[in-house]
């Protein structure tokens, strides 16, 4: 299987054999999609969410799973019978069907077992310290959500080191707090897919993946394959709150572009009615780029593919000035995710953006890094227990 990709700092058609990426919704969410992205509610924020305990799995795929054990139990159940008897056929129709019903189980129990451990005090510290959103949730089971989050993504990817990158926990947590950030108002919604892969270079790299002088690609996301990342620019990403750049903010943006068949700028999840009205904002905004008159850097306006990118970026990092520069844009990705972080942070944003950046970066926790060790890097698993 081939895939298009779209790249953190560059935007060029490009194909990669891997597995697939997907992103899906329930029902309920795919309907409401008229109303959080329509033309003439892009400024109506929908009731949000009430916080729920996290989702073990999908109920439709619950059903599907019952139904599934059902008609291959039933159908090699009756087969057998024909050849062996009945009461062959309803032993052998059960024990097939039973291990149909299991093994589509498995995923379920693995993220109930998951869901019942405890983030480690140190992960949670780096959070309420980096995530402009974890910190400003005052409902514990609010916070415990978002650490599930984090738990699910951590346990259901792969996380690959090349040319010699040691990919340690750090690198890990900071990928999956992006995932969880990005999905908290949408509880429905999720990256599927245990085996998903993400790889960090040591620094840029280039077309085929190399470093060198023609390196500029800080990240790229393969609608069929894995997330590849530049391990530096990971690190860079969540050392300065609020610059509005975040390489991984970015790249799994990308993933809400693919399933329009590939990555055209409009996410995947707008109602078909609202995307006229997402393409005229996307070029009054390019327009405004291309002048200077725009908070968004200029590697939006490459492609509509990475405006959305870079928008998405600029609005988690830096909701409070989205909103005063460009609020049509912010009321259309606060109604996408489902999340007002203006009103949430504008007073932690604003803190941070006169502070500067921290001669600490998250990446020189000593706290973390010492919970790491003793924990023999379960991120899930707190010290001493």
């Amino acid at each position: 299987m081939f895939g298009p990709q779209s790249r953190g700092r560059r935007a060029a058609p490009r194909i990669l054999p891997t597995f697939r990426l997907a992103l899906t919704a329930r029902a309920g969410d795919v309907a409401r999609r008229r109303t959080f992205c329509g033309p003439s509610n892009w400024g109506v924020l929908p009731p949000p969410p009430a916080f729920p305990p996290m989702r073990i799995t999908d109920p439709s795929s619950l059903v599907f799973g019952a139904l599934l054990a059902v008609i291959v139990g039933g159908a090699v159940g009756f087969i057998a019978a024909q050849a062996l008897g009945l009461l062959a056929g309803v032993g052998v129709g059960g024990v097939l069907g039973t291990a149909v019903a299991l093994s589509h189980l498995r995923g379920p129990l693995r993220r109930w077992r998951t869901a019942r451990r405890a983030l480690a005090p140190a992960r949670r510290r780096w959070l309420e310290r980096h995530i402009l959103l974890y910190a400003a949730l005052e409902e514990e089971n609010a916070r415990r959500r978002f650490e599930r989050d984090v738990q699910f993504f951590l346990r259901e990817h792969t996380f690959e080191g090349i040319d010699g990158v040691a990919v340690d926990d750090e690198l890990r947590l900071a990928v999956a707090a992006g995932a969880a950030l990005m999905l908290h108002g949408r509880p429905s919604w999720e990256l599927r897919g245990a085996g998903r892969s993400v790889l960090f270079y040591p620094g840029a790299f280039d077309d085929d993946y190399h470093a060198g002088d023609y390196a500029a690609f800080d990240g790229m996301a393969h609608q069929q394959g894995p997330v590849l990342l530049s391990a530096r620019a990971v690190r860079e990403s969540w050392s300065v709150p609020g610059d509005g750049q975040n390489v991984v903010l970015h790249e799994l943006a990308h993933l809400f572009d693919f399933q329009n068949e590939g990555a055209d700028g409009v996410p995947s999840l707008m109602a078909p009615a609202s995307e006229g009205a997402w393409r005229d904002l996307v070029r009054r905004e390019t327009r405004r780029i291309q002048r200077g008159d725009s908070m968004l850097r200029s590697y939006a306006a490459s492609a509509p593919s990475e405006f959305f990118a870079v928008a998405v970026e600029a609005f988690f990092e830096r909701p409070a000035e989205m909103q005063r520069r460009h609020a049509a844009l912010y009321d259309a990705l606060k109604n996408f995710f489902n999340l007002d972080l203006a009103s949430l942070g504008g007073k932690r944003e604003t803190e941070r953006e006169k502070k500067g950046s921290s001669s600490e970066t998250p990446f020189q926790d000593r706290e973390l890094r010492d919970a790491v060790r003793e924990t023999g890097g379960d991120l899930t698993q707190p010290p001493g227990a």
